[in-house]
C-alpha cells in the first residue's frame, strides 16, 4: 500500500495506491463466488471515520483511490481493509 497526502488550508487529499490482485473476472457468476478482492475499506483519521468503501470483483488490479476530508498536519491515518476470503490488514501513515 502506497499512501500520499497533500494539504491546502484545511482540507486533506489522501491518495491510496492498493496492491492487490482483485481477481479479474470473465463475468461468469460461479467466478465471482470465488473471487479474492477487497470487500471493505476504512480509513479514520485521529480515531474519526473519514472515508469507507465497499469493494467488488468489478474493481480492477492494484485501485487507486482518492478522497478529500477536513483536517491538519500532526494526525495520523489509519486504513484497514478486508478482503472476500478473511484475510485482512491495516496501515498507519502520519500526515505531516
Amino acid at each position: 500500500m502506497r499512501i500520499e497526502t497533500t494539504i491546502s488550508g484545511d482540507i486533506v487529499t489522501v491518495r491510496l495506491f492498493l496492491e492487490h490482485a482483485m481477481a479479474a473476472q470473465s463475468g461468469c457468476m460461479a467466478d465471482a463466488a470465488q473471487a479474492v478482492f477487497i470487500r471493505m475499506l476504512n480509513v479514520r483519521y485521529r480515531g474519526e471515520k473519514v472515508f469507507g468503501a465497499e469493494l467488488s470483483p468489478a474493481v480492477s488490479q492494484d485501485p487507486f483511490l482518492r478522497f478529500r476530508f477536513r483536517g491538519t498536519a500532526g494526525g495520523t491515518l489509519v486504513i484497514s481493509w478486508s478482503d472476500s476470503q478473511g484475510a485482512n490488514g491495516s496501515h498507519s501513515h502520519e500526515i505531516t
